[in-house]
């Protein structure tokens, strides 16, 4: 399947957030969020024939390491001589919950909201919302293929996976998912959910895209980080914005279904199952107890699945994520 759309010719300048770019030019700085004066680094690299546009997000949480490392050494690595389109890495989003080592919310935001939670944002809302709404407005739209790099923050261990919305809605998931299909991930998913970053960008933009989790507990280990910047490597390749070829990861396999789950109380959180564990229904994976120790919540498995995503500490909120577990096709 080729996607086609409409694009600006390459050879000219390109500016995105008020950043003029030369044509083989590659520029690095930090883009100030429309109506703020907040601001997060960037680097947008224009190569000198045409192509299409690569947008790459890290740090919508500023504690998920390995993407935000990938798309620094990336803003090195790649050659504007090379590129056919542009590619925009933001390398932190998320740069006050990064620099304060908060986990998922904005420090800087009046009410400490979660970007993950806001999209497509708003001009008129709070800080979080304009960031969101910046992105969503600015960016997206002239973008052909958007990636959001997230990791299992510092509360969570995780198997990495791909995750695209499902095929049958539309022409650009279908894409984005013969592109998940390329890459190294062991486990991927199709999504259903909507206030998202990548989501966002297919539900509201119409702009294909798809999720990378990968790495967990505030670690940052050099073999995560190598795996992001391969795996956006062949993005590329398949985008013809870099030479080279690639071909489906046989090794990949596709949950058909899968569940989200968030704790329905807050409290001291016991887990019976964790990232890398086989599930049956029915068996306890989880409970939550208060800080008496009386029980508020038991979850238990809802069908036979693999869990690649589960909370790693004792602590837990109402409405945060426990455990995320897939039945495997």
């Amino acid at each position: 399947m080729v996607f086609t759309k409409e694009d600006e010719k390459m050879k000219n300048s390109i500016t995105f957030g008020g950043i003029t770019v030369a044509p083989g030019e590659k520029v690095s700085q930090y883009v100030t969020v429309k109506g703020t004066d907040y601001k997060f680094p960037i680097t947008i690299i224009n190569g000198k024939e045409d192509g299409k546009t690569l947008l790459a997000t890290a740090g919508i949480h500023g504690c998920e390491y390995p993407g935000i490392q990938a798309a620094i050494e990336l803003s090195k690595e790649i050659d504007p001589a090379e590129v056919c389109g542009a590619v925009i890495l933001m390398h932190c989003i998320n740069i006050s919950g990064f620099e304060e080592r908060q986990i998922y919310v904005v420090p800087d935001d009046p009410e400490r909201k979660n970007l993950n939670r806001l999209f497509p944002g708003s001009a008129d809302g709070t800080l979080a919302d304009k960031i969101c709404d910046f992105i969503s407005t600015e960016f997206v739209p002239r973008s052909d293929f958007h990636v959001d790099i997230h990791s299992g923050d510092m509360v969570e261990d995780l198997e990495a996976c791909v995750i695209c919305c499902a095929p049958k809605l539309s022409e650009n998931n279908a894409y984005a998912n013969e592109i998940a299909k390329c890459l190294s991930f062991k486990w991927r998913m199709n999504s259903g959910g909507r206030t998202e970053c990548y989501n966002s960008s297919s539900i509201d933009r119409n702009i294909p895209s798809m999720l990378f989790e990968r790495g967990g507990r505030g670690a940052c280990p050099r073999e995560e980080v190598d795996a992001d910047k391969d795996d956006l490597y062949t993005v590329m390749k398949f985008m013809k914005i870099l030479p080279g070829e690639v071909k489906p990861n046989p090794e990949q396999k596709f949950f058909k279904r899968h569940e989200w789950t968030e704790a329905g109380a807050t409290g001291l959180c016991y887990m019976y199952a964790k990232a890398g564990d086989d599930i049956k229904e029915g068996q306890k994976i989880a409970e939550i107890k208060d800080m008496f120790g009386n029980l508020l919540e038991v979850i238990n498995a809802k069908f036979d699945g693999h869990v690649v995503i589960s909370t790693s500490t004792l602590a837990m909120k109402k409405g945060d994520d426990l455990i995320t577990y897939g039945e495997i096709e």
